[in-house]
């Protein structure tokens, strides 16, 4: 019986706690608003690009053919001390599209880590007033730089937005449930970041659709508050935009803003860079890693749970589903993704166990960048 009340309990304060984060979550979301802005802006679009001999010409072939005026937009593409053909492909592409820049690196020219330096040196090179970044592998909708331009407004200085992996159609079960599960993380993570940007107060983005002023860059010191990380190069310096400056942050929803991404085509790939991605939630704010402490926690004493008290587990469960599919509900018409709704509890599930198991690992231990041991 004294088993049963600590379960309780225990399981009562987590539970409102889980309560009260989801509906922050799905209050911000609803903050967000569309851009209004109708001045064309200047944009330097910004890639770093270690090894991708594979995805980056077809990268090159989507932001050349971009529906915006050619004289308004340049490419700069980094090549990071790549060792296969990634220079020569990048070459092949300048000759065909002349707003194609190639900056090519033998070596770590500062004291930043490899992708912050790379990043670094293109934004040192860049002549237009916003910078926008995106990745080697990922698939840039025709309207991406219309629809950043009209986010663009005077007093905004940062615009973070949706970037799904892109779905396949699969034959196997395992690799279904490893397609949805990976569109599922995408889509809550996005949720929260959103929300977060709607709420006012940005902690998280992702690095392959992010947008800022370079004045702003330049304004926080760049990346040097933040170098201590390895990764970090999206979330920790949009965190520091947020806490440093007065500018306005926005996020993107329109799904003709929304930039796909391959992924990982291997078990080890999708470990490695979770690890990366997870690495830079040690430097996140305290109020931050509380409220992910709380949430992890609630998901884990549930899991327990059930050995002491199955039946008032199986309560707080039902309860915590609810509140998921009301965020997954709302995320779903931010975000699209309808076919993963039927499927929410069991990849909820998959969800817990994946960031009580492989979340510490970004903690500990090293990963690699492109080939590159950091």
């Amino acid at each position: 019986m004294k088993y049963e009340l600590a379960v309780i309990i225990i399981n009562a304060i987590l539970f409102f706690c889980y309560l009260a984060i989801h509906s922050l979550v799905i209050r911000g979301m609803a903050k967000l608003r569309k851009g209004n802005n109708t001045e064309m802006r200047r944009f330097s679009i910004i890639v770093a690009a270690r090894n991708e001999e594979k995805c980056i010409g077809s990268c090159l072939e989507f932001l050349a053919k971009l529906e915006y005026p050619k004289k308004l937009y340049e490419i700069i593409v980094v090549n990071d001390r790549s060792t296969d053909a990634t220079e020569k492909i990048v070459q092949e592409y300048q000759r065909k599209y002349p707003i194609i820049r190639l900056i090519s690196l033998d070596n770590i020219t500062s004291d930043l880590p490899g992708k912050k330096n790379a990043l670094n040196e293109a934004i040192k090179a860049s002549t237009n007033e916003i910078l926008a970044f995106t990745d080697a592998d990922s698939i840039v909708p025709p309207q991406w730089l219309t629809i950043l331009s009209e986010y663009f407004e005077p007093t905004v200085g940062a615009v973070a937005g949706y970037s799904p992996f892109e779905e396949h159609s699969i034959e196997t079960l395992s690799a279904k449930i490893g397609d949805g599960f990976l569109r599922y993380e995408e889509m809550k993570n996005s949720s929260a970041t959103a929300a977060g940007i709607g709420l006012k107060n940005a902690y998280m983005c992702t690095g392959r659709n992010f947008a800022y002023r370079k004045k702003v860059f330049e304004q926080v010191g760049g990346f040097q508050k933040i170098k201590h990380s390895i990764s970090g190069d999206d979330d920790l310096l949009i965190q520091l935009m947020q806490k440093e400056t007065t500018w306005e942050i926005r996020y993107m929803s329109e799904p003709e803003s929304f930039v796909k991404t391959q992924p990982p085509l291997t078990f080890k790939e999708f470990i490695n860079q979770r690890k990366r991605h997870f690495s830079a939630a040690q430097f996140y704010p305290a109020k931050m890693k509380i409220i992910f402490a709380l949430i992890h926690s609630f998901n884990a004493v549930l899991m327990i749970s059930f050995f002491f008290a199955p039946a008032t587990a199986g309560i707080f469960a039902i309860g915590k589903f609810i509140i998921d599919g009301i965020l997954i509900r709302k995320a779903i018409q931010t975000f699209g993704n309808r076919n993963l709704f039927k499927w929410f509890v069991p990849l909820e599930i998959c969800f817990i166990f994946y960031n009580l198991l492989i979340g510490p690992l970004g903690l500990v231990g090293k990963f690699n960048w492109k080939s590159s041991l950091e």
